[in-house]
């Protein structure tokens, strides 16, 4: 293989950075070191490998990387050759925002975004145009270079044949019924909330106290202790019910108490600037008092007295209360992975054709009726010919691309900087 680079990475055992720089240049196009040296990092903190620690496996995660990027340079590279591919406006603009969506929720606002990259949306739509446009033809020409590689049966059978021992089991699987009541804050305790923001309210409209002093002293947002509450935002960067009232405030006007998924807030507007707003809140979360726990054990308890040696009747109420936002129902054959622990756990050690004790985590009760439980086995033919199949799939094209970039790489000028 051409591809074993060897770089050094004293730079990473000290508070300097080198230089940015090209690492490879491919044909016409360059390929940065930082770009590199980001994506490892990034891949690397995934993978809870540090530099300092390890640093010949950070080394190979760097080559690999690089060695990928040259891959998709070679393709860019045919890609624009061809003028059969071609990437339209509205191709690129939809994915930016789609990716640009992605980054918002996870920062919490646009404003946040615009921060963390310090530019506008615009300015960000701008930098990362031609490469969104790369990435979209580089993605339409692979599509056609690999879309109908296929395999025989046969080649199946011999995929199976020499990685068997490598190929992921099966999950455990159990058939089930399950009930889980969460914990959660009654009408009293809801009330009891409400009461205090409403006194707390009289208090600060009376000046007897800063909102900020209260903010610090009662608000149960995590970030309080950074900013007293105070949030600069766009409208639509909160939810509806924050904004509904805080953009109907005066200045230095306090709304509330209104309740949104977070629990029930006081807002203070401190300024407004079209659709943008200043605002500090408190946060009173609905946490379930001890009293609400009582309630929800209570529940499972009259349960057990109901279903009590009957399963039949247990399974249906299972299916009656299943929702969107709980485990409960009735399961067939089902993997038990993503069940919470102590679930999985009576699932595997209690006895089939059995109910479990009342078992509780992370703020729900659980019950349960346990048929049968059936611990990991290997994939085979005869069990799973769809996955092995993808499988044998990929394994294929992965080899075609190799073998094609390869033969592409014998007429494409490659330099690697070795300086780094």
């Amino acid at each position: 293989m051409i591809f074993l680079f060897i770089f050094s990475f004293s730079f990473l055992f000290s508070q300097q950075e080198l230089v940015d720089g090209v690492v490879a240049t491919v044909g016409n196009k360059n390929i940065l070191f930082s770009e590199v040296l980001s994506e490892t990092r990034m891949l690397a903190e995934q993978k809870g490998l540090s530099p300092q620690d390890s640093p010949f496996l950070f080394q190979q995660l760097f080559d690999t990387i690089l060695k990928d990027k040259i891959y998709l340079k070679i393709v860019l590279i045919e890609a624009e050759k061809d003028s059969l591919f071609s990437v339209t406006y509205d191709e690129i603009n939809t994915s930016l925002n789609e990716r640009i969506d992605v980054f918002t929720n996870q920062v919490g606002s646009k404003e946040n975004l615009e921060k963390a990259f310090g530019m506008s949306i615009g300015d960000i739509k701008n930098s990362y145009w031609e490469t969104v446009r790369e990435e979209l033809l580089i993605e339409k020409f692979k599509y056609s270079l690999l879309g109908n590689v296929a395999v025989s049966k046969k080649e199946v059978f011999s995929f199976y044949e020499e990685f068997k021992d490598s190929i992921p089991s099966f999950s455990d699987k159990a058939s089930f019924s399950l009930v889980q009541k969460k914990i959660s804050a009654s009408k009293k305790s809801e009330d009891n909330i409400k009461k205090r923001l409403v006194s707390l309210k009289d208090s600060l409209d009376s000046n007897l106290l800063s909102f900020s002093d209260a903010a610090t002293l009662y608000s149960q947002d995590p970030s309080v202790s950074l900013n007293k509450g105070i949030m600069e935002t766009s409208r639509g960067d909160l939810v509806p019910e924050y904004e509904k009232t805080a953009y109907s405030l005066s200045l230095n006007e306090i709304g509330g108490p209104i309740k949104t998924p977070f629990g029930y807030h006081l807002i203070k507007l401190i300024e407004k600037r079209g659709e943008k707003i200043k605002s500090q809140h408190i946060l009173l979360m609905l946490k379930p008092s001890k009293q609400d726990s009582l309630l929800s054990a209570s529940f499972i308890d009259s349960l057990k007295i109901k279903t009590n040696n009957d399963p039949g009747l247990f399974d249906s109420l299972a299916v009656s209360l299943k929702n969107n936002n709980n485990f409960s129902g009735s399961y067939d054959k089902i993997e038990t992975l993503n069940f919470p622990a102590v679930v999985q756990k009576f699932l595997k050690n209690g006895n089939s054709y059995s109910f479990s004790p009342v078992l509780y985590d992370n703020g729900s009760f659980y019950y349960i009726y346990k048929y049968s439980y059936v611990e990991s086995e290997k994939r085979t033919p005869e069990n799973d010919w769809v996955f092995l199949e993808n499988l044998s799939i990929n394994k294929k094209r992965s080899d075609f691309f190799e073998e094609w970039v390869q033969n592409k790489i014998e007429t494409t000028y490659v330099k690697i900087n070795n300086s780094f």
